[in-house]
């Protein structure tokens, strides 16, 4: 990333790795406002570009919240809701559905592998992903 994209990690931390490919898929795109189809384009491009298994939950701020998990479907993520007072909904981002059971979250609902969620103040948008499924190995020589 430090040779490319002029990013430096600093830990060896995964979430800071895929952090840094999805800022860089965003400012690919040229925009210094960013739309939500940036925004899927920009997890499609990572979900090609990083290899593995991995379940990622953010806040873009201005957006809303975006959950997604790698094409695969390795690593576990559900989402699950629950009324608030005033009638609106608050939004819980899980591996398993336990967390959301004790939280009194109800609806519990897995994010289909390759398949980015994002999660709005008025509704829920989600783009299926046509991305080829990548394999978790590398044969060894």
């Amino acid at each position: 990333m430090d040779a490319v994209a002029h990013r430096h990690i600093n830990t060896s931390s995964d979430s800071e790795l895929l952090l840094n490919i999805f800022a860089d898929n965003l400012n690919d795109t040229g925009k210094f406002r960013i739309n939500e189809e940036d925004i899927f384009v920009a997890i499609r491009r990572l979900m090609t570009q990083a290899r593995g298994a991995y379940a990622c939950v953010a806040m873009l701020a201005g957006f809303g919240i975006i959950a997604f998990r790698d094409p695969n479907g390795i690593r576990p993520l559900g989402v699950a809701c629950r009324a608030t007072p005033s009638g609106a909904k608050d939004w819980l981002c899980a591996s398993e559905s336990a967390v959301a059971d004790v939280a009194g979250f109800v609806d519990w609902e897995d994010v289909r592998p390759g398949t980015p969620k994002l999660y709005l103040r008025s509704r829920i948008r989600s783009v299926a992903g046509n991305i080829d499924l990548l394999l978790c190995f590398e044969a060894r020589r």
